[in-house]
């Protein structure tokens, strides 16, 4: 298995002027995958948070490839059903597959379009009122920062949706869905910007969505869970359509298409 602190080294890639219009060079997104790969292999031989004792056993969950353009990041994987689980294959990715529809998405493009991933990689168990699932502790956040971080490095996406407010809070900072929800922001991707000190999940270095800003665009959405309570307040549910009709302006702005490999 590849060493996780090998797999961390320093970005060999040159920094870019914008998210969807920077050619590649010859071969970088061949070199891309191949240590997305080998990154994804170390993913699912990780165990820190197994060893901290926040998890019985690691199951990570993701899904996708360096050459797609949308990033889904959710807060955790649901519990596993099969020996294979893929993300969002649930009652919370048919809301999410409704979702995208509304916004102009075909029925399939959640997995030929998106990169799946979460801000934890495994199952956190459920809740302990028995509804719905453990919201994973910020130490498990932080044991599993690094992997999404390098997963970002790597896919380099255009547009990243985030769901629920733990997911927009690893980009935006701790702040309500309801000042979120309708609205797109951007968040300095570190392979943009060449600011110092810039860290992947901090908004310090950069300004939010002021006109004129390098970055990658984050759209939060609410989490698609139908325990969910947010989306029984009709003010939210008028969020969320506003979120959706923005995303399809992004769609038709943005190239979102899948790079071949």
């Amino acid at each position: 298995m590849v060493s996780l602190d090998v797999l961390l080294a320093p970005d060999r890639f040159p920094a870019t002027s914008s998210a969807g219009n920077q050619p590649l060079r010859p071969g970088e997104l061949a070199t891309r995958q191949r240590e997305l790969e080998a990154y994804q292999e170390a993913i699912r031989g990780c165990r820190a948070c197994v060893e901290a004792g926040y998890l019985p056993a690691a199951r990570p969950v993701f899904r996708g490839h360096a050459g797609q353009r949308i990033m889904v990041v959710g807060q955790a994987p649901a519990q596993p059903r099969s020996e294979h689980p893929r993300p969002y294959s649930g009652a919370s990715g048919r809301t999410l597959r409704s979702w995208l529809a509304q916004a102009g998405f075909p029925p399939q493009e959640l997995e030929t379009c998106c990169y799946l991933t979460s801000v934890t990689k495994c199952f956190p168990g459920p809740s302990r009122s028995g509804k719905g699932d453990r919201a994973p502790s910020a130490a498990e956040v932080a044991l599993c920062r690094r992997h999404l971080e390098r997963e970002l490095e790597l896919v380099r996406p255009a547009l990243i949706i985030t769901l629920g407010r733990l997911a927009a809070r690893w980009f935006l900072g701790d702040r309500p869905l309801s000042e979120l929800v309708g609205e797109a922001f951007t968040w300095p991707a570190p392979w943009l910007s060449s600011t110092p000190g810039c860290e992947v999940g901090r908004l310090e270095c950069g300004t939010g969505s002021a006109p004129g800003e390098v970055g990658v665009l984050v759209l939060p959405l609410p989490h698609p869970s139908g325990i969910n309570r947010w989306h029984n307040d009709p003010a939210n549910r008028a969020q969320l359509a506003r979120g959706l009709a923005r995303l399809a302006e992004l769609r038709r702005q943005l190239d979102l298409e899948p790079l071949a490999l």
